[in-house]
């Protein structure tokens, strides 16, 4: 059992995340289409703490609004996002990234109002701002009533 290293698209940056996700969520804001420049954004939900960067340096911090509760961590060198924190709780990391841990079904897509790409699904769509909120909670509960399970892979 161990750590699982995420990185970036060019290998510059990366994260470092202990424990399995639980949670996973789309995000078609257009903030995130550019930030991830795609359709929408994939993240992986886990209590701040539980994934950290590999070295916060090589990472550049940004608020894609001012008062935004979410800071991004994108690469220092290629832009691609790495981490991000949400009100200081929670750390999103890229689905992409996370080769080596088993990434759960989609429990929600948000801001589905701004979509540039309809999803042909089951999952839950919320397009509204208070929509977005009331779908998240549930999800965003259950990473915080529940430790996490070890990413299962051998430590060198």
């Amino acid at each position: 059992m161990g750590d699982v290293q995420t990185t970036c698209g060019c290998g510059h940056a990366g994260a470092v995340v202990s424990v399995q996700p639980r949670v996973r969520f789309r995000c078609h804001c257009t903030k995130c289409q550019a930030v991830y420049k795609a359709a929408f954004g994939d993240g992986l939900v886990f209590r701040r703490g539980q994934a950290w960067p590999v070295d916060p340096h090589r990472i550049r911090w940004i608020r894609t609004i001012r008062a935004s509760p979410l800071l991004r961590g994108l690469c220092g060198a290629c832009g691609d996002p790495v981490i991000a924190h949400l009100y200081g709780i929670f750390a999103i990391v890229p689905a992409r990234t996370a080769e080596g841990l088993a990434r759960p079904p989609v429990d929600c897509d948000i801001y589905y109002g701004s979509r540039v790409q309809d999803l042909h699904d089951d999952v839950p769509k919320y397009s509204r701002a208070w929509d977005t909120y009331a779908g998240l909670t549930g999800p965003f509960m259950r990473v915080l009533a529940a430790p996490g399970r070890a990413p299962d892979v051998a430590r060198p």
